[in-house]
């Protein structure tokens, strides 16, 4: 995936607000009323969606999945390579179906997964910066608007207009992505473009993508099939060029909805469609219909964009909403990291987990840790791309 592209660094749509509705994460989030057993419930398994927020081996939307036995499925690789887990980095987006979540006394819940598919938003030219210096809160990449957020992982050097990156990220409504993290690469065989369908001429085989910008031109042979209409979502491997209104595909994806049978499920996105029928709430996360009857308060929502966290169960292919928590973009998302730690540096407080550099200088640690033990818990905030600030070291018997 991003190791194959060379890695730069050296180590239909309407959104919904949730104003005195739902509380920022962390700060707890709304339940159904009828709620009969969210995620980790039991049941005949789990699946989520959403950025990897800790490593050993994998935590998504707070489920930390074994992923020692799963098949991994990367669609950036184009060397014949098989995806691994070093693939798997902090705010990559991910899919993951696994066995049912196990509630923990203290951390996240734990799983084990089946199957981990991943895959970027965006790989082009980066431009528009803005600002032009500092950490950046949006930019455009294959004319779609790229949102930055307190949370997204950024590389360890600044960004600037000309570079060509990778984005992770989740679809914003109306097209664009909230990043979720951002590598800058050099060479990629192929760009990459993750968008809403303005058009599609089956004539000059050209569709446009919104908002009205970019137009890419396919052969006969990567026709979209007659479903791909004005509103679909498409991800597109393109031939690297910045005329965006003459890109070449080399292959079309169709971003099809979640519906992995009987799971408990966890999803992380902006929800969009919003409608109420009576007592019917019905939206999509992304492409996913959710319905948010059971969730108090729902049919007063309004139409303005929140970033959700939405816990439920999939029936005959609608995830039934039991509970909504608003992701508070302006604060960091917490990292949380376990591992056996090396190069231990006692003058910078720094020490290496999981091929990260944590700095623990203002970090709560345990007085038994001596930074030589074979499994570490660390949790803080991802600087950077590889750079950690712990605010806990403990140690932990944990560490897959």
């Amino acid at each position: 995936m991003l190791r194959d592209l060379k890695l730069a660094w050296a180590a239909p749509l309407l959104g919904i607000a949730l104003a005195g509705v739902l509380h920022g994460c962390g700060g707890g989030g709304q339940t159904a009323s009828n709620n009969t057993g969210g995620v980790g419930s039991g049941g005949t398994g789990s699946y989520t969606n959403g950025p990897i927020s800790g490593l050993g081996s994998i935590i998504v939307n707070g489920v930390r999945y074994d992923v020692d036995s799963a098949t991994l499925l990367g669609d950036d690789k184009d060397t014949g390579a098989l995806p691994s887990a070093d693939d798997l980095l902090v705010g990559v987006t991910v899919e993951v179906e696994g066995s049912a979540v196990t509630a923990t006394a203290s951390g996240p819940g734990t799983a084990t997964a089946a199957k981990v598919r991943y895959a970027s938003e965006l790989i082009g030219v980066l431009g528009g910066l803005s600002p032009a210096s500092g950490r950046p809160t949006s930019f455009t990449v294959l004319g779609q608007r790229v949102t930055v957020n307190a949370s997204t992982v950024l590389p360890d050097t600044a960004l600037s207009d000309g570079q060509v990156v990778v984005v992770h990220g989740l679809p914003t409504p109306g097209g664009g992505v909230t990043a979720t993290r951002v590598d800058a690469v050099t060479a990629p065989p192929f760009y990459k473009l993750s968008g809403e369908v303005q058009s599609v001429n089956r004539t000059t085989r050209i569709i446009t993508f919104r908002p009205g910008t970019v137009q890419v031109r396919y052969a006969l042979s990567l026709a979209p099939s007659a479903d791909v209409v004005t509103g679909s979502l498409l991800r597109v491997r393109v031939q690297p060029s910045n005329d965006l209104l003459n890109l070449q595909a080399v292959q079309l994806l169709v971003r099809e909805a979640a519906a992995p049978g009987d799971r408990e499920v966890r999803l992380e996105g902006r929800l969009s469609g919003y409608s109420v029928t009576g007592t019917t709430v019905r939206a999509y996360l992304g492409t996913t219909p959710v319905d948010l009857s059971a969730i108090p308060g729902a049919t007063t929502l309004s139409n303005q964009t929140g970033l959700l966290e939405v816990k439920g169960r999939f029936q005959n292919g609608v995830l039934v909403a039991t509970e909504l928590e608003e992701e508070d973009e302006a604060r960091t998302r917490e990292a949380e990291l376990y591992g056996a730690p090396s190069n231990h540096n006692q003058g910078s407080r720094t020490f290496t987990l999981r091929g990260l550099t944590i700095d623990y200088s203002a970090a709560t640690v345990d007085a038994n840790v001596t930074f030589n033990e074979p499994c570490l818990k660390v949790k803080g905030e991802a600087v950077s791309a590889s750079r950690v600030s712990a605010t806990l070291v403990k140690r932990d018997s944990d560490c897959r």
